[in-house]
């Protein structure tokens, strides 16, 4: 919830009187979002387990959860036959393994409260153009993620859904790796 859509939706929920855990990365990020009402920061970065594990306990304490927001992404562009495997696993890793860690540690939370997911697509996830395959075949994966998670946790009454934005301006560019000669 450090910025772009993230940030966007943590503000409007807390302007709407909701209570907001907004994940972030860096301290800065983290103060800022502290310095909001009815915000509070917690240290996550997707990729790490131990940082997840960490936010879920500090949740615990906190009181009950009713919704996840899987937010975090990371764009990459350039030709699919340059790109290097550790880059496609980063993005890998955060855009579609980030959203399975998120949802499966804070499960038990969200069955107890019966609460909600909704997952942040992209409209790249049914319609890519070249340059973009890297990112749109995880936001494609992200799209059956979520297909297949709203029926299993129907029987929790748990409602999943997606957001699919099209263009959107934010600093998921600053993650763009570029490639184009």
């Amino acid at each position: 919830a450090s910025s772009g859509l993230g940030r966007l939706i943590a503000e409007s929920l807390a302007a709407d009187g909701y209570r907001v855990y907004a994940g972030a990365r860096k301290q800065a990020d983290l103060d800022a979002l502290n310095a909001i009402s009815n915000i509070d920061a917690v240290r996550l970065d997707v990729t790490n387990q131990a940082e997840i594990d960490a936010a879920v306990e500090w949740v615990k304490t906190q009181g009950s959860l009713h919704a996840i927001i899987n937010n975090a992404g990371v764009g990459m562009m350039g030709p699919l036959i340059e790109l290097e495997e550790k880059d496609m696993n980063f993005v890998l890793g955060v855009n579609v393994l980030g959203p399975f860690r998120i949802t499966k540690a804070f499960a038990p939370l969200l069955i107890e409260s019966k609460g909600r997911v909704v997952n942040i697509g992209s409209i790249s996830g049914f319609q890519t153009v070249a340059f973009y395959g890297a990112y749109s075949m995880t936001k494609h994966a992200v799209e059956a993620y979520t297909d297949a998670l709203a029926e299993e946790l129907a029987k929790f009454d748990i409602k999943v859904s997606i957001i699919e934005p099209g263009g959107f301006r934010s600093n998921i560019g600053k993650n763009i790796h570029k490639r184009l000669q």
